[in-house]
């Protein structure tokens, strides 16, 4: 036997007899070597399931929200955070206050830039893409110093500080926000003074909320002068509104066209009141006024006037007012809508509020002229109770994150170009952070946010006070988002809310009559929240209360 037969035998006897213990070796290495790169790996939490890989999941979350929010919500119960695929687009869902705590937290990590330049300007708003991609170049942030790297950057280019700027100096300090309460008070009261005195009237609180609240918030954002350009704003107000939902979730022109038809109804009529508004003001008089009866208030006028000194087109100018004041009223009288369902649907809540709200009456002397004083009225207890139980059950959005850098969350690591989202609703409804006995968070409880304190009354017996306290942490609670960008009209929506409420349990005896639908006919069941907005804004109610009321003073 040569040398070649040798070697071809042996190979026979190790590939013949020994083979078992060769395969073993080789399988060994390849588990062992997947195990290393797995490890390797960055952690990554649960997939949300799905029927039909990377398009159920899309589908329910454009279509239908309220399925999609049920699903994940199941999920996230066992898991801090989750995953799915929005398009192409990795999405991570979290949960819990830790997780909160670092999305709301400033960072050049994660921005919230991308909800504006991915959503709203593109899809809500309708911006052109060149414009919006202006947007999308501003990478220095929106704080007074640009994010680290980008200090170079001149300062007429820093689109997003600018924003912010004027949004903080025009809408969010004090004195702006009690101008614009002031202005609404005025409007409410007169049109809840044109109801006779001592007569019952019957009427729906939805409707009323959404008409004579709307026209006096919208007069004190807009000023008069829009209705008189445009006296149907209100209907194409609302029409708007019910488009926003299929806006936001990308619901395309060719499938369903009703919402971008009523979205540029809307805002040709905000166009149309700028160009009178920009013709008739008095330039002389910018730096005196903050609230005309041309622009209404002061943060419109600057915003359209910076966005038109920049050079975007006056649609878009028109198309930010018009969504503003959307997000304004949008939120504000559905929760307003749903406190007063809950008041009256309650005779002994009524009652306290009522017993509550009389501390913040005040008779002038004089001329025996009888009205409310904001101040204390927005510091009562039980009504501040109230309205951030209604927030808490009925305000529905998901914030959201844009991924700039890798960051670690909860163990995991999100990689760039992915999204997180915190489900505001999920949060709102955790029964480890809101649950009691006898009161789950999935309803509603007029004192869960107070507590007894003891104290004593002028003859020294003991009583007990009421003391409003929140039962949840920001982490848990964030109806008007979080962080930088956090809502800067959420002041003077809270004073509108409560405003309303209490000037109207002040003024009237109300008395429940039946629940309706929303054409008037008789319904054979309550409100509920309308699954149609459930991820986008306030979820209005599908059932409109049919009241009584008789006017006191």
């Amino acid at each position: 036997m040569d040398r070649s037969q040798a070697v071809a035998s042996q190979l026979r006897d190790w590939t013949g007899i020994q083979s078992p213990i060769f395969l073993l070796a080789v399988l060994s290495s390849a588990v062992l070597a997947a195990l290393i790169l797995r490890s390797r790996a960055p952690k990554q939490p649960p997939w949300l399931p799905e029927t039909i890989p990377f398009v159920s999941n899309t589908y329910d979350f454009v279509i239908n929200q309220k399925r999609f929010l049920e699903r994940s919500g199941r999920l996230l119960e066992k898991n801090s955070i989750i995953r799915f695929n929005l398009g192409t687009v990795p999405v991570y869902l979290i949960v819990g206050a830790r997780n909160i705590q670092t999305l709301f937290k400033p960072s050049t990590k994660i921005g919230s830039e991308a909800l504006m330049t991915e959503i709203i300007f593109p899809m809500i708003i309708g911006m052109p893409k060149h414009e919006v991609d202006r947007f999308k170049g501003d990478v220095t942030g929106r704080a007074k110093n640009p994010n680290p790297g980008t200090e170079s950057t001149p300062a007429e280019q820093r689109l997003w500080h600018a924003n912010h700027h004027i949004y903080t100096e025009y809408l969010a300090r004090t004195k702006s926000t009690n101008r614009l309460t002031e202005i609404y008070h005025k409007n409410l009261v007169g049109k809840l003074d044109s109801h006779p005195v001592g007569e019952w009237v019957t009427l729906g609180l939805v409707d009323f909320c959404r008409n004579q609240m709307g026209k006096a918030a919208t007069e004190a954002l807009f000023g008069p002068k829009i209705f008189e350009l445009n006296p149907d704003l209100l209907e194409a107000f609302w029409d708007f509104e019910a488009a926003v939902g299929p806006l936001f979730r990308g619901v395309p022109s060719w499938w369903n066209p009703k919402p971008y038809r009523d979205r540029e109804r809307y805002f040709g009529m905000v166009e149309n009141y700028l160009a009178a508004a920009f013709a008739n003001f008095d330039w002389s008089k910018r730096g005196e006024l903050d609230w005309d009866p041309h622009f209404g208030a002061a943060v419109l006028r600057e915003i359209a006037k910076w966005l038109k000194d920049e050079g975007f087109a006056d649609r878009t100018a028109a198309a930010s007012i018009a969504q503003f004041v959307f997000a304004a009223n949008a939120n504000t009288i559905p929760i307003t809508s749903w406190c007063l369902m809950e008041a009256v649907h309650d005779p002994k809540l009524f009652k306290d509020l009522r017993e509550e709200v009389q501390q913040a009456v005040v008779v002038d002397p004089e001329t025996g002229k009888t009205s409310v004083d904001v101040a204390k009225l927005v510091a009562l207890p039980l009504l501040q109770s109230v309205y951030v139980e209604t927030l808490r059950m009925h305000m529905s959005f998901n914030i959201v994150r844009a991924v700039n850098e890798p960051i670690a969350m909860d163990g995991y690591e999100i990689g760039k170009g992915s999204q997180i989202q915190a489900p505001m609703q999920l949060a709102h409804l955790d029964e480890a952070v809101w649950g009691v006995p006898e009161h789950p968070a999935s309803e509603f409880w007029a004192e869960r946010h107070v507590k007894y304190v003891e104290s004593k009354d002028e003859k020294g017996g003991t009583v007990w006070k009421r003391e409003f306290v929140m039962a949840g942490r920001p982490s848990s609670f964030f109806p008007y988002g979080g962080g930088q960008p956090v809502c800067p009209g959420r002041h003077f929506s809270k004073q509108e809310i409560m405003l309303t409420l209490g000037l109207i349990i002040a003024k009237f005896n109300v008395e429940f009559v039946e629940w309706t639908k929303m054409d008037g006919s008789p319904s054979d069941r309550p409100a509920q929240d309308n699954a149609d907005y459930v991820g986008a804004e306030a979820m209005p109610p599908d059932r409109d209360m049919k009241v009584r009321w008789k006017k006191l003073w």
